[in-house]
């Protein structure tokens, strides 16, 4: 089952959340993500937040308000709300911009989705954010660029194929941005490793 994850990052554009998101999906507005859905006009499934930061929605939808102090964010609440229903794919929209520390803390909740088996993604108008602990490939798509981080700790046996810039056998390190603004070579690149944690981006800027 499919979840849609709409969070409360400011100066996002309700447009394109209106254009691209899955209205056959479970929808959860985490927090003031509620307010993106009504500009956009998609009505969520549920709202999950603690409203310390956005006012308490009056409407029919259902809602679960959290408390104030917690240990977890609303969008991570959201994420493993969504897990325990039953996802096997997440896609979160409004989670990047505004203050850095929820924008790292968004793209790093993706880690939970990946030890429990399901597909996950962070996407908006820039780019398309994932997480893999396994090989895999890229289609060019409608991107123009990706880059490659090491998340967690060192990716070893890390090999690159049908880019502009490859790679064999490497290990990336956590700190290094060797992996930035690749290019397609081929319509598909392969990427192949052997241990640790890789976060995919996709961009076109």
């Amino acid at each position: 089952m499919k979840f849609t994850i709409v969070a409360g990052a400011p100066g996002q554009d309700a447009q394109f959340l209106k254009n691209n998101i899955d209205l056959d999906s479970f929808i959860i507005a985490a927090d003031s993500g509620y307010v993106t859905c009504e500009k956009a006009k998609v009505k969520p499934n549920i709202i999950i937040g603690d409203f310390d930061s956005s006012k308490k929605p009056q409407t029919n939808i259902n809602i679960l308000q959290l408390p104030s102090i917690k240990n977890d964010t609303d969008t991570f609440y959201c994420i493993k709300e969504a897990v325990k229903r039953g996802a096997d794919e997440i896609e979160i929209f409004c989670a990047l911009g505004g203050r850095a520390d929820h924008t790292l803390s968004n793209i790093l909740n993706l880690e939970y989705c990946l030890e429990n088996n399901v597909k996950a993604s962070i996407v908006s108008e820039k780019c398309v954010l994932s997480l893999h602990n396994n090989g895999f490939e890229i289609c060019k798509g409608d991107f123009k660029y990706f880059s490659l981080f090491a998340i967690g700790g060192s990716v070893s046996g890390l090999s690159i194929k049908g880019a502009a810039y490859e790679l064999d056998d490497y290990t990336l390190s956590p700190f290094a941005s060797i992996g930035q603004s690749n290019e397609f070579k081929n319509s598909i690149v392969n990427i192949d490793f052997k241990n640790g944690v890789l976060l995919l981006v996709l961009s076109n800027d």
